[in-house]
């Protein structure tokens, strides 16, 4: 066993990079230097110069060939994000010695094999999976794995022994069941990672890929869940089983679905091709949430795992921005289709369900995307529109995705935090919109416009949310309140955002108020409901802000401005409200 220290794999690419400009150079003035010297005969200079040039090219290029396999070896073998120096100890000295032990190998398990094909005893079945454990690790080595395949009879033989495997061990069940992934890491793992080595690196047999990937579910499940596998292939094996009608709670297949358990649990091993896959293939954001799966795997250990897929697959840290927001678009719309609260919807995926708070965290970054968004609905809304592909998010479809979020309560909570948070951060104190700036005003307007977008938003969101009428009320007034603090957020000249100048309205009793005025309509439900609610809420509306003007000393409104105010704030409530009771049937 070698152990090779001191690699920087970037510099190391650098240096790989540097030996092909040598290489480059050399190969340039090769043809007219060996002109020269056999022109020159015995009377050049530099007796034997031209092997010397031979020689020099030939060791650039097989030290480039020689670090290019441990650089792949680092790859099978180092987690993807390792913290600090790692220490890797390389089973072979170099490639033609990991090939050779390959080679040896793959002849011993074929042997094996055929061994049993003959037999079809259990006793000549185990002396195939300690030829499998014999190769254990070593097998991460894309020269030995790319040997050992090829002393295979095709890849035929992978299915031949994960079939096997599989008839042995769990038959009957639909994948590898946790209880047995560590006896199948003994085994099969030495199988799967040698595909995934070869795969990964270029090196696998001519035509193999393609007949891996038309295998059963449960072998392309346990080829991707016990290995590291290519992005690629985890991506094409996650498409084929989030999209067969064979996962979740399927007709006449029974037991917990641990197929999709173990791509899950790849995917949370390799967030990066998560989000690819949710971006490029729009159909599997709403496939993968879909109640049939999540709620009909047979075992909560898929939604855990998804969920923390997700988590990492939408981090701001995880892939690029492009591909990410994508990612969390097709999610939205893959879930807030019309008609996605009713029985046969993905509403019912969501209740009290840890995918909830996840995607809760990952939609806070774009709050002010989706704020916009509703606010741009309004044309005489002076608000920015939504960026890049934000633009074509229907709002509907948003609030009902943000709706499905609220049928957990805790996911509850978190949203009207972090709508309330956002809001603050607007800094409305920076405009007023009294100013006899025009430029501050229109500020105040762009903002204010804002904030009721996002208002909106959280108002759509609970008249899908499955709300009883007292959380539907608290979520209203939630909802009425914040463009208030838009109004009184420079109430006072000296004020700083977020202190004197912003009521605190759960402990000023503003939001009690609000309450009261909700339920009393809501109790008298007519045609008009909506429209006198709002009045009644705009009402309110104005006495904070008057009151709040007054208590800091400052001039009251003309009537003037009291109008404007006013006909801002029911424009920007009442469609909002109206179509939140239409929803609610109120």
């Amino acid at each position: 066993m070698a152990e090779f220290m001191g690699m920087d794999p970037a510099g190391v690419q650098d240096l790989i990079r540097r030996l092909e400009t040598g290489k480059s150079v050399l190969a340039g003035v090769r043809p007219g230097l060996e002109s020269a010297i056999a022109e020159a005969g015995p009377d050049w200079a530099g007796v034997g110069g031209a092997t010397a040039m031979h020689r020099t090219w030939a060791f650039f290029h097989d030290s480039q060939a020689d670090l290019r396999w441990r650089l792949e070896v680092l790859q099978q073998v180092l987690p993807d994000r390792p913290f600090g120096p790692t220490k890797v100890d390389m089973p072979f000295a170099n490639q033609a010695e990991a090939a050779a032990a390959g080679k040896r190998a793959g002849a011993e398990l074929a042997g094996a094999l055929a061994v049993h094909q003959r037999e079809d005893t259990l006793h000549s079945w185990a002396k195939v999976e300690a030829a499998l454990a014999a190769a254990g690790g070593k097998a991460r080595d894309p020269a030995y794995a790319a040997a050992f395949l090829g002393a295979l009879d095709g890849a035929d033989t992978i299915h031949t022994i994960f079939n096997t495997w599989m008839d042995i061990h769990a038959a009957g069940q639909r994948g590898l069941p946790p209880e047995i992934w560590e006896t199948a890491e003994e085994s099969l793992g030495a199988l799967a990672a040698a595909f995934a080595a070869a795969e990964g690196t270029g090196n696998l047999p001519a035509g193999w890929r393609e007949d891996i990937l038309r295998a059963d579910p449960a072998t392309l499940s346990a080829m991707v869940g016990l290995a590291r596998t290519s992005t690629a292939f985890l991506n094409e094996v996650g498409r084929r089983q989030f999209s067969s009608p064979g996962t979740g709670s399927a007709p006449l297949l029974m037991g917990p679905d641990w197929n999709s358990v173990l791509v899950a649990r790849a995917f949370t091993a390799n967030p990066a091709a998560l989000q690819r896959l949710l971006a490029e293939h729009k159909e599997i954001a709403g496939r993968l949430l879909r109640p049939q799966l999540v709620n009909g795997a047979g075992t909560t250990e898929f939604s855990r795992l998804l969920a923390a897929a997700l988590d990492r697959a939408l981090a701001l840290d995880t892939g690029s921005a492009a591909l990410r927001e994508q990612a969390l678009i097709n999610l939205i719309k893959g879930v807030g289709y019309q008609g996605t609260e009713e029985v046969s919807g993905h509403f019912a995926t969501f209740e009290d369900s840890p995918l909830s708070p996840v995607l809760a965290k990952r939609l806070i970054p774009y709050l002010g995307e989706l704020a916009r968004g509703q606010a741009s609905v309004d044309p005489d809304n002076l608000v920015k529109p939504p960026t890049g592909r934000w633009r074509d998010l229907d709002v509907d479809t948003a609030a009902r995705f943000v709706g499905a979020l609220m049928q957990n309560p805790d996911t509850t909570d978190t949203l009207r935090a972090a709508f309330r948070a956002y809001a603050q951060d607007l800094n409305i104190g920076q405009a007023h919109p009294y100013s006899p700036d025009p430029a501050e005003r229109a500020t105040f307007t762009r903002l204010s416009a804002e904030a009721s977008g996002l208002a909106n938003l959280l108002l759509g969101g609970s008249a899908y949310a499955e709300f009883n009428d007292d959380e539907f009320i608290d979520a209203v007034a939630d909802a009425a309140l914040l463009p208030v603090n838009y109004g009184i957020a420079k109430a006072s000249v000296n004020a700083t955002p977020l202190t004197s100048a912003t009521v605190d309205h759960e402990s000023s009793g503003y939001k009690d108020g609000m309450v009261e005025i909700i339920k009393n309509r809501l109790d008298v439900k007519t045609p008009e409901t909506a429209r006198v609610m709002t009045d009644d809420l705009v009402d309110a509306q104005m006495a904070i802000l008057i009151n709040s003007l007054e208590a800091n000393k400052q001039e009251p409104l003309t009537a003037a401005d009291a109008s404007q105010v006013k006909s801002a704030f029911r424009g920007r409530l009442f469609s909002a409200l109206t179509k939140a009771l239409e929803v609610r049937g109120g």
